[in-house]
């Protein structure tokens, strides 16, 4: 993809003031079923899932509750747009006050975003209720967004804010030192800046040329990888880069180096066989399955998931004679953050 600027392009070219947590949501719902270029995701991955599956705990064949809205509007391929109001260029303070600003986005606007996104992806029937400006079908989309936020990103928004913050400051001392070309030259393997060009590898099956016209364009940093702006009518187009892909910043999951094994901040914590056992429990294990894939007896293998679930760490259901074992959010969010950097 090729970014065009013109020079009032780059005068109006700016770096985000904070983080978007509805835009960070909307693309972790991606980056959770997409695996390709971003490994250091994958204990993220693991541990969502995990959470996500606590979810279906009270009724385990009904969907979960994120599913039938929210899923079905984040992009399910790295070329299809995503809806503006699930992506805002402007950052609001939390979740819920940009829930609140998508529940009084006026009904023309959301018709008009939804009838972009499906001229180049299939949308859900429901979509319709939602142009039209049907309330219910608004709430029951802004429940499914914080359903899925509370397990995918609310237990690690501290550590992406932190990530996020140092890779703006550090883009901000290069807009001070070298103007808005440096910043544009150093932002990852993946994008180069050819003036007046900023050049973007993309999975995209077809390169494409993309006009600022006078907009500028919005840099922001992100946990999830990235997303190039695709809607020609975005009122300020906005660049999700990964951040710290340029070198300037820590990645929001990085482990740092000299960490070690990967949780060996947790066994500091808790010892290295129960780092083991909440490891292995952020599969999803029965007593049996935790006990051979740790090492342990099944009486020592049970012992050590008490102790944890008596810590709020661990959630056993029992069905028969099996028990089985799952991570509470504190849990994925201790398990992830003894992995470094948390």
């Amino acid at each position: 993809m090729r970014i065009h600027f013109t020079l009032t392009d780059l005068a109006r070219t700016r770096i985000a003031s904070r983080p978007s947590p509805l835009a960070a949501t909307t693309f972790s719902a991606f980056r959770l079923t997409q695996r390709a270029g971003t490994p250091r995701l994958d204990d993220w991955r693991r541990l969502v899932r995990a959470g996500l599956a606590l979810l279906d705990a009270p009724a385990p064949h009904r969907p979960r509750p994120w599913q039938p809205y929210f899923a079905q509007l984040a992009a399910s391929d790295p070329a299809h747009p995503v809806p503006r109001f699930l992506r805002p260029h402007i950052g609001l303070e939390s979740l819920e006050d940009e829930l609140q600003r998508l529940l009084g986005t006026p009904s023309q606007a959301l018709r008009a975003d939804l009838e972009y996104v499906g001229r180049h992806r299939p949308l859900p029937g429901w979509a319709r209720d939602l142009a039209a400006g049907d309330p219910a079908t608004a709430e029951g989309l802004a429940s499914a967004v914080r359903a899925y936020h509370r397990v995918a990103v609310a237990p690690y928004w501290r550590r992406i804010t932190t990530a996020l913050a140092a890779d703006g400051a550090a883009r901000a001392r290069q807009l001070a030192e070298g103007g808005v070309e440096q910043v544009l030259s150093g932002l990852g393997p993946d994008i180069r800046w050819r003036p007046p060009v900023l050049e973007v590898r993309t999975t995209a099956p077809v390169a494409y040329d993309y006009h600022l016209r006078g907009r500028g364009l919005v840099l922001a940093p992100g946990a999830f990888g990235g997303y190039v702006p695709c809607d020609p009518d975005d009122e300020q187009p906005t660049l999700y880069y990964e951040a710290g892909a340029g070198g300037c910043a820590p990645h929001p999951f990085a482990v740092p180096p000299g960490a070690g094994e990967p949780h060996a901040g947790l066994a500091a914590l808790i010892g290295h066989s129960r780092a083991a056992v909440l490891e292995v429990i952020a599969d999803g294990v029965t007593t049996g399955q935790l006990a051979r894939r740790v090492g342990l007896s099944p009486a020592s293998a049970s012992e050590h998931a008490s102790v944890l679930r008596r810590a709020g760490l661990v959630v056993t259901r029992r069905s028969g004679r099996w028990s089985h074992h799952s991570l509470t959010a504190l849990g994925a969010e201790l398990l992830l953050a003894g992995g470094g950097g948390g």
